[in-house]
């Protein structure tokens, strides 16, 4: 079994092995052309906001690139003419989908890694500290990029498989955004009681020495709610029980 998932696990290695090469040569860029930032204009707050801003809308952008890409993957392989082959390894399906999962986790925590670290280091030189444990918990809360990869895996897999037309993609926005609104209403009538149940995600406080008045601010934020990261545990799991049981019925 073991070596199975490493199979698999090198296969989508080289399926985005280019695509891999781009982002380290892109991490590379953007850590150039912030130093220029602070080049053309100081190392001022005002270029550490820029510098914050900027990473963080790439880092985000990048981000939803790969998941559309680990989702369309699906598709992909369906019009080359491999589904078949793929459907009909003996491997169970959830062997497919955890190696497909545990790539995009890795290639997501690798590259807001290097991106936190690029923030860390200029921003540092306006007197600015963002300490790593700050994003670490972020991201952890995040269940480390799987509660954004796995129901990318199970969109991507539902449009190949079913290959649904413009009406049922009609009803299942719809249902999503019904969802959403639910998900709203529930959380305006229980959430009082909701995010009393658990203690608060704590998260280490950022420094600003121009403002010693940040770390006492901070230190009154009480944190992210931990049912927050239960929800999403429990989301996941659902999300990757459904593709795995999507995987079996389009098997047989």
């Amino acid at each position: 079994m073991l070596n199975a998932f490493s199979t698999l696990l090198w296969l989508e290695l080289r399926k985005f092995g280019v695509f891999g090469l781009g982002l380290a040569l892109g991490v590379v860029g953007w850590f150039l052309l912030t130093r220029q930032i602070f080049a053309w204009n100081g190392s001022n707050l005002e270029s550490a906001i820029a510098v914050f801003t900027t990473t963080s809308l790439v880092a985000v952008g990048v981000g939803a690139a790969l998941l559309v890409a680990l989702g369309l993957d699906f598709g992909r392989e369906y019009r080359a003419g491999r589904w078949p082959l793929l459907l009909g390894s003996p491997q169970p399906a959830w062997l497919h989908l955890m190696a497909r999962a545990v790539f995009g986790v890795a290639v997501l925590t690798l590259f807001n890694g290097a991106m936190w670290l690029i923030q860390a280091f200029w921003l540092s030189q306006t007197g600015i500290i963002l300490p790593f444990g700050l994003g670490a918990g972020i991201w952890l809360y995040l269940l480390g990029g799987l509660a954004l990869v796995v129901p990318a895996l199970f969109l991507g897999l539902w449009l190949a498989a079913y290959i649904p037309g413009k009406a049922t993609l009609i009803a299942f926005v719809m249902g999503v955004v019904g969802m959403g609104q639910v998900l709203e209403w529930s959380l305006r009538l229980f959430g009082g009681q909701f995010y009393q149940l658990l203690p608060f995600w704590r998260l280490p406080a950022p420094t600003v020495e121009q403002n010693p008045g940040v770390r006492a601010q901070w230190e009154s934020f009480p944190g992210l709610p931990t049912e927050g990261f239960v929800l999403l545990l429990v989301l996941t799991g659902f999300f990757f029980f459904v593709t795995s049981r999507l995987w079996q019925e389009v098997e047989a």
